[in-house]
C-alpha cells in the first residue's frame, strides 16, 4: 500500500514523540515539519520509494538528534516560575543543602573571591550565605540573567556581574581588572559538560586557564531530554577530569558528592 507524504509526516511525528516525548512534539509541531533535517528526510524517503523503511535512514537519526537538541536547548533555557530560574526549580528542596556545602567550604579555605561562571540567578542565593566583603564574579552569556543580576541588592558583598561567553574571556586578564591574582573559588555547576561539547574545547585546558584555588564542576543525574538515568556517564566523566587535573598538579585532590539529582565534584 502506498502511503502519501502526508502520512509519513504523520508516522515520523509520532515516532519523535516516542522518542523525546509527546508534549514537546506537539508544542513545536510546525517548526519540526520546516527544519532542514525534515525537508532531507521527506525527500529521501520520496527518491526510495515508501517501501523502505525510513528509520534505518541516516537523515532519520540526523532529525531525531536535531530534535532532542532543541527539546536540551528549550529545557536550558532561562524561564521563571514564580520568578524561579529553571534551574534552581530543579533543585527544589536540595537547594540549601548545596549553598550549606558550598558556604562550608568557602569558610574553610578562608575565601574572599568566588568566581562563577555560567552562574544563572545562583548567585542571588548563594550570595546571602557569604562573609561580609566578598567579591563575587558572576558570567553568563543571557541578557535575561543579567539583567536579574543587576538588580540584586548585595550590600554586604561586591557583586560584579559579566555579560559574556565563558570561552571568549580570559580569566587572568579579568581577574586582574580587579586587582585580583586568582579566585578563591570557582563554580561551574552544569555548565562544563555543555561548554566541551557545543563549543568543541578540552575541559582540562580550559579549567587550566582558570586561576582558581578550588573548583567545583556539577553535572546533572538525569538526561534532560530523555529523563533518564546517566550516573554511570558523569561519575566516569568528573572522575575522569579529576585524574587528569591532578595528574597535572593542577588541584591536589578531589572529593565527589550527590546532592539530589546533581553529582558535585570539589577540587582542591
Amino acid at each position: 500500500m502506498l502511503i502519501k507524504m502526508n502520512d509519513y509526516r504523520e508516522l515520523i511525528l509520532s515516532e519523535l514523540a516516542n522518542e523525546i516525548g509527546a508534549e514537546f512534539v506537539t508544542k513545536r509541531r510546525d517548526e519540526i515539519l520546516n527544519i532542514p533535517e525534515m525537508r532531507k528526510l521527506l525527500k529521501e524517503i520520496e527518491e526510495r520509494g515508501s517501501s523502505y523503511n525510513y528509520k534505518r535512514l541516516k537523515e532519520f537519526k540526523m532529525l531525531v538528534k536535531k530534535v532532542k537538541m532543541m527539546k536540551y536547548y528549550e529545557t536550558r533555557k532561562f524561564r521563571t516560575d514564580e520568578g524561579l530560574e529553571v534551574s534552581i526549580l530543579e533543585r527544589g528542596q536540595y537547594l540549601e543543602q548545596l549553598i550549606e556545602r558550598l558556604t562550608d567550604t568557602f569558610k574553610m579555605i578562608g575565601g574572599k573571591v568566588v568566581l562563577d561562571i555560567g552562574s544563572g540567578t545562583f548567585p542571588l542565593y548563594f550570595s546571602k550565605e557569604l562573609p561580609a566583603g566578598t567579591v563575587y564574579i558572576a558570567i553568563d552569556s543571557r541578557k535575561e540573567v543579567i539583567e536579574e543580576l543587576n538588580k540584586a541588592s548585595t550590600s554586604h558583598l561586591k557583586l560584579i556581574v559579566i555579560h559574556s561567553d565563558a570561552c571568549e574571556i580570559d580569566y587572568k586578564s579579568l581577574l586582574s581588572q580587579f586587582n585580583i591574582k586568582r579566585a578563591d573559588i570557582t563554580l561551574m555547576l552544569r555548565v562544563l559538560s555543555v561548554i566541551a561539547r557545543t563549543k568543541k574545547i578540552d575541559p582540562v585546558e580550559f579549567i587550566e586557564s582558570i586561576p582558581t584555588r578550588t573548583l567545583v564542576v556539577s553535572e546533572p543525574l538525569r538526561s534532560l531530554v530523555r529523563k533518564e538515568s546517566v550516573i554511570t556517564r558523569e561519575t566516569k566523566f568528573l572522575n575522569s577530569l579529576a585524574r587528569k587535573l591532578e595528574n597535572r598538579g593542577i588541584f591536589a585532590y578531589h572529593e565527589i558528592w550527590t546532592i539530589g539529582e546533581e553529582i558535585f565534584l570539589f577540587l582542591f
